[in-house]
């Protein structure tokens, strides 16, 4: 459900800041994890869907510190798997590249006496999983296919899915050996006012 409320986010973005946007989205997707570059919403140090934000972006701050440290180990965990996947395919990611996980921030309270317990949010959590089992199909595709990723499912929509992953091991490659860009600029060529409308 969010995924889509997205799309239609920047479906509705006036003709010259959509190409901008899905650029960002493309570029996010092809470099991550060698470059940091920040939510691709994020416009000016402000979010640009705020009101369409995710849920786990309404919740961060609100978890207990225990689950917020569990969540903060289990991303850092993942992100040493992906060295490790990374490794299998024969790429080793540069150590400065990896950007540590924060620690879990403890300066957000709420404003009313009634805060949120972890049993609250993952209720709420779960109430959103059961909106998107009105879209069944379009879940389970959006999860195997494009493994949860708005940043490959557009790139994909734009490029095709082939040459998004295809591509992603090309600038990965690049950026890690040598850090130059030049497959990056390639792509994010191919991009054209067009094919933009695949994103539609």
């Amino acid at each position: 459900m969010e995924a889509l409320q997205w799309l239609r986010v920047i479906q509705q973005l006036p003709d010259n800041e959509r190409p901008v946007l899905i650029r960002k989205f493309v570029e996010f997707y092809l470099t991550n994890p060698i470059r940091h570059m920040g939510c691709p919403f994020l416009s000016e140090g402000h979010c640009g869907i705020y009101e369409f934000r995710t849920f786990a972006c309404r919740a961060y701050g609100l978890w207990s510190q225990a689950t917020g440290r569990e969540r903060t180990r289990q991303s850092r965990d993942g992100k040493r798997n992906l060295v490790i996947m990374w490794q299998r395919l024969g790429i080793d990611l540069p150590t400065e590249a990896l950007v540590d996980e924060m620690d879990y921030c403890d300066q957000v309270g709420c404003e009313s006496d009634d805060a949120a317990s972890d049993e609250r949010l993952m209720a709420v959590l779960e109430e959103i999983y059961r909106l998107d089992n009105e879209l069944a199909d379009l879940q389970t595709k959006f999860e195997t296919e494009y493994h949860s990723d708005f940043s490959f499912l557009v790139t994909s929509l734009v490029l095709n899915p082939k040459k998004a992953v295809l591509g992603k091991m090309a600038v990965i490659k690049e950026l890690s050996l040598s850090g130059t860009g030049q497959r990056l600029e390639k792509l994010l060529s191919q991009i054209k006012p067009d094919n933009l409308n695949a994103v539609d």
